[in-house]
């Protein structure tokens, strides 16, 4: 267990073996690569994605298939070969949400770049499908 500092949730107590880990970091954050995934509230879609290094850097993330439920299904062999992990495991899939300031109900999913993580190595990834249909401002409609 390792007690980490967050601006949203104060000091809280995370087990280390939940870190998700990106080798190569986010883009604009190469050099930040642990994170932990912290729930909204009890029931809500949203989930945090949290650096456990920098107590204001987190971000706010979503199932993508609440928002689309045939998302990925027309990916290309090189986009399906993005979205695999390391080891071929099973893949956990978010997409980050942008909430403008104040304005809540113009809120944006980035379909175009999801956040994909190997379930059993905890190795996560951001992977551009600069070639697909997705916008990296999707709207924040459910169904």
């Amino acid at each position: 267990m390792k007690i980490i500092k967050t601006i949203r949730f104060g000091e809280i107590e995370v087990d280390e073996g939940r870190a998700i880990h990106f080798k190569d970091g986010l883009p604009g954050f190469s050099d930040k690569r642990d994170f932990i995934i912290l729930e909204h509230k009890p029931g809500s879609p949203f989930m945090w994605l949290q650096s456990m290094e920098i107590p204001d850097l987190a971000f706010v993330m979503i199932n993508p298939f609440l928002l689309k439920d045939d998302y990925l299904q027309n990916l290309s062999p090189e986009e399906e070969t993005l979205m695999k992990a390391e080891n071929d495991e099973e893949i956990i899939i978010y997409s980050l949400v942008t909430i403008p300031r104040g304005h809540a109900e113009k809120a944006t999913v980035n379909l175009m770049g999801p956040i994909v993580i190997g379930s059993g190595s905890r190795n996560a990834k951001q992977v551009i499908l600069a070639n697909s249909e997705y916008s990296h401002c999707h709207p924040m409609n459910f169904g």
